[in-house]
């Protein structure tokens, strides 16, 4: 999990930090949202009109893309380079040059306004055919461009699809801001045609891994370095790395953030502007990709002619998007007035590196941006119909509309509470936006004539699934059919579980410590409530560091919603109040991940336990196979989506984190063996112990998926 120092750069507590970005944000509201497909914003979405650009950090004399590789080249960093490989010989020199020059082609940057406009007329065509809306807090975005002039901005938006960084710079475009230098992977490098327009459009490519090529390494990490000192119009990249397929949160990497946060550490630069962006999808183009991803089967390869091929076929209601540019964040007043730049005046900036209290405050940082990025993703109307939808199927009971509606404005209510922002904020009709949500999520949900809501029909050819590539185990057809509708589903609840989670947890160690009373200490609460967060840190993106507040605002929600009140002779006691149907909303979304958990466990117990080394593959595929076996079986205690290989590896890297598992390198592959010190009987016991508190009743997932006969 994430490092947790013991304080700030400045010696400030983690505590005054948190709480700075937890109660002091602005509370989000929907009504700040515009719709860019109206009527209203058509000259918005004009992409032949003048373009009176606003640039976020104008400098007297702006660089041009070739003159940014030009500085590059000439800086002291990659100096040094050519006089490390090459001495007094010209030849060695002249040819590094062009090597060099040759790796600034494939990494740089271009601005092409003609390109930006015809993507910007092909983008409008695709979303006036697809969405419904795209929504841009129209608020924040002012509040943002008021904040422009004074640093470099650092754009930093969640990623949850493909799509993120073209939406980002079309509603850039729209708002006639600058477009940024946006941090790109080589997989749309080598995409024929493609490549190069998003190139024009202001895409950066970067290797996903540098291996030993210190070349490249000084290169890339010189260029991000000019990025940030000489380029006007900003850096967007993503921070959790890669898309979640899983539609959660990704735990943070920091290397590109490291990077672009070097200057302002050396003292080349007096501050930066982190401005976390959240993007939310009603329904994801990839939202089927994602499933037989998280099941094993591997993406296709990103080609132009797959890419021409899936626009041309988009027909369907794809529902609306969402998006925020959040509260800025000064960097500076971040890592606070003790920022220790003298530490590197004593040699050549290009010459040193971060130390190691500063990598762990850019982490910290980084932390802090998914949780902010989280706070301000909108939960559409599906989001909680799946969260409702899943509650009821766990106690075997089925929804009608009725119930549907009533269920959704209650979670509205709790979520709203919670901080959230939901499409049922000040929504009078609950029942129209249900109905619109199921029209867009029929792949997903249906209403039979009788108004009882079902899992959808759907039809999954598996023959073309390459089997050898499968990065689990090779799972049964009928399994398959059970688990894509399911995972599907889960999906649209996923999201959720930024706010649900740790409320769930507590309600959870609640029901294992709560005497005939039902009352609890506070220390003994605080304290299962800790062993649950460690062992889904990194399943939930929790942070150690955020533990304390985010424990005393789950209690107060808690006690809002009427599910625990306070002794009134002093706050160390907490009385629970006995299983309600609220309380069980709750603990029905951590459902399946403790499912996921115990066969995980149970696989390591009786299978790894005897075995010197195993690799995650070898774990993955065994794990899956014990689930299909236990789900043909129809066994307690397991979930289709026990078979998601992404909380599969989760559960492995949570106990490597914990100590309870051993990694170590051996001829280039990781390796794993089990402790020899009880841990994983002792966490394996307790994930039983879990699993046994909540009456839910798994197996009614399997005979909710309409027409599958195992």
């Amino acid at each position: 999990m994430a490092p947790n120092p013991s304080g700030s750069l400045d010696g400030r507590s983690n505590d005054v930090v948190v709480e700075s970005l937890t109660m002091k944000l602005s509370p989000g509201k929907l009504a700040e949202y515009r719709n860019l497909l109206t009527s209203q914003y058509r000259n918005h979405r004009d992409m032949t009109k003048r373009y009176k650009v606003t640039v976020p950090f104008r400098k007297d004399r702006p660089v041009t893309p070739e003159q940014l590789k030009q500085l590059v080249l000439s800086s002291g960093r990659i100096q040094l380079l050519l006089d490390e490989h090459t001495s007094n010989d010209k030849s060695k020199r002249a040819a590094l040059i062009k090597t060099i020059g040759n790796l600034l082609d494939e990494i740089g940057l271009a601005e092409n306004l003609p390109i930006v406009r015809s993507l910007g007329t092909m983008l409008n065509a695709i979303f006036d055919r697809i969405y419904t809306g795209v929504y841009v807090n129209e608020v924040k975005l002012e509040q943002l461009r008021a904040r422009y002039g004074r640093q470099t901005v650092l754009y930093l938006p969640s990623h949850r699809s493909y799509g993120d960084f073209i939406l980002m710079s079309y509603v850039l475009f729209c708002y006639n801001i600058a477009i940024p230098g946006i941090a790109a992977g080589m997989d749309f490098y080598s995409m024929a045609g493609m490549g190069s327009a998003l190139r024009n459009t202001g895409a950066f490519y970067m290797r996903r891994t540098y291996g030993n090529d210190r070349q490249y390494w000084y290169i890339f990490r010189e260029y991000i370095r000019q990025l940030v000192v000489a380029y006007d119009r900003g850096i967007e990249f993503f921070v959790e790395g890669t898309r979640s397929r899983s539609n959660k949160a990704l735990s943070p990497k920091i290397g590109l953030l490291s990077m672009a946060l070097e200057p302002l550490f050396m003292g080349e630069v007096p501050d930066l502007l982190v401005v976390p962006v959240s993007v939310s999808y009603d329904r994801p183009v990839e939202e089927q990709l994602f499933v037989y991803e998280l099941l094993g089967v591997p993406k296709p390869k990103e080609t132009t002619r797959g890419l021409l091929k899936a626009l041309s076929i988009l027909r369907e209601n794809y529902g609306s998007i969402y998006l925020e540019f959040g509260d800025p964040i000064s960097a500076k007043d971040y890592f606070g007035e003790g920022l220790n730049r003298t530490r590197h005046t004593v040699a050549p900036t290009f010459a040193q590196t971060l130390a190691r209290e500063e990598r762990e405050a850019i982490q910290n940082l980084a932390n802090d941006v998914v949780h902010l990025q989280q706070k301000r993703m909108v939960l559409t109307a599906f989001h909680l119909i799946a969260v409702y939808y899943n509650y009821r199927k766990y106690h075997g009971h089925t929804v009608t509309l009725d119930e549907l509606v009533k269920g959704v404005a209650r979670l509205g209510r709790m979520f709203e509470d919670l901080g959230a922002v939901t499409e049922v904020e000040g929504c009078t009709d609950v029942e129209k936006l249900c109905l619109d949500a199921l029209d867009v999520h029929r792949n997903v949900l249906q209403l039979t004539a009788d108004r009882v809501l079902v899992i959808a029909r759907s039809y999954h050819d598996f023959s073309r699934v390459d089997k050898r590539k499968l990065k689990g185990y090779n799972l049964s057809d009928g399994v398959m059919k059970l688990a894509v509708p399911i995972f599907s589903l889960q999906l649209y609840c996923n999201p959720c579980l930024h706010w649900l989670a740790v409320p769930a947890m507590v309600l959870l160690a609640a029901r294992t410590l709560t005497s005939a009373t039902g009352a609890v200490l506070r220390r003994e609460l605080m304290r299962e409530v800790q062993e649950l967060r460690n062992l889904y840190g990194l399943e939930f993106v929790l942070y150690a560091r955020r533990e304390t507040v985010e424990f005393e605002a789950t209690l107060q929600h808690l006690h809002r919603q009427g599910l625990l009140q306070f002794d009134p002779n002093g706050q160390e006691t907490i009385y629970f109040t006995p299983q309600t149907e609220l309380g069980n909303v709750y603990l029905s979304t951590l459902g399946p991940f403790l499912c996921t958990y115990l066969q995980s466990m149970d696989v390591l117990v009786e299978q790894f336990r005897d075995k010197a080394k195993f690799t995650e593959k070898e774990y993955l595929a065994a794990v899956q196979q014990q689930v299909e076996l236990r789900l043909l079986q129809r066994e307690r205690n397991v979930h289709p989506y026990c078979l998601s290989l992404d909380s599969i590896s989760l559960a492995l890297h949570s106990l490597v984190s914990l100590g309870a598992l051993r990694k170590t390198k051996r001829n280039n592959v990781y390796c794993y063996d089990l402790g020899t010190d009880g841990m994983i009987e002792s966490i394996h016991e307790r994930l039983k112990h879990y699993c046994a508190l909540l009456p839910f009743k798994y197996l009614t997932f399997q005979d909710a998926v309409t027409g599958c006969k195992l």
